[in-house]
């Protein structure tokens, strides 16, 4: 099966493909290759094809897609009508470049993943503009809340007449944490 550059595209019945010529057809194989293809339907064959490509896309646009990438594997690949049917070959074809398809979107999903992680990595450095507000704002509330606690226990420290709980807060509030700094 693998003549070492044939000088016709098409032996006997088997066309060769242009992948094996490793060279474009030429006018008279293009006309040979167009009679093959019609003594074997090939539009019928493409229906078969089509049919078979919406049943792995459920997409006609998508469909046609494949059956287009079937039918250039067809002319650079080739086929032999007496191993297999031209509807056949296309089908094969057609579900080839549906996996291909998948494995090359599946690719594509991961670098688009890779880089929107990596984005988001670098946008965690300079947060919004208004992330930086919401956060300005929670942490007033926050410190509001603080201020009301430590007002509520003062007055229950006056409340209870308890000196000593009222003088460690005042040292606390004033930033002295050390016990010996207390009695100084």
């Amino acid at each position: 099966m693998d003549a070492p550059n044939p000088s016709t595209a098409i032996l006997a019945t088997m066309y060769l493909g242009t992948d094996r010529l490793g060279r474009p057809l030429t006018d008279a194989e293009r006309k040979d290759l167009s009679a093959l293809l019609r003594k074997h339907d090939f539009v019928g064959a493409s229906l078969v094809s089509l049919r078979f490509g919406l049943t792995l896309r459920r997409s006609r646009p998508a469909a046609q897609d494949l059956q287009g990438r079937a039918n250039l594997r067809l002319v650079r690949q080739g086929w032999d009508p007496s191993v297999v049917t031209l509807a056949k070959c296309l089908c094969r074809f057609v579900w080839s470049e549906h996996h291909h398809m998948k494995s090359e979107a599946a690719a594509a999903r991961r670098a688009e993943e890779r880089f929107l992680q990596e984005q988001g990595i670098e946008s965690s450095v300079a947060p919004s503009i208004e992330d930086l507000r919401a956060r300005l704002e929670r942490e007033k509330q926050e410190e509001e809340h603080a201020e009301q606690r430590i007002q509520a226990l003062r007055a229950a420290f006056v409340k209870a007449d308890d000196t000593v709980n009222l003088l460690w807060l005042d040292y606390r509030l004033s930033g002295v944490e050390s016990r010996a700094r207390w009695r100084a």
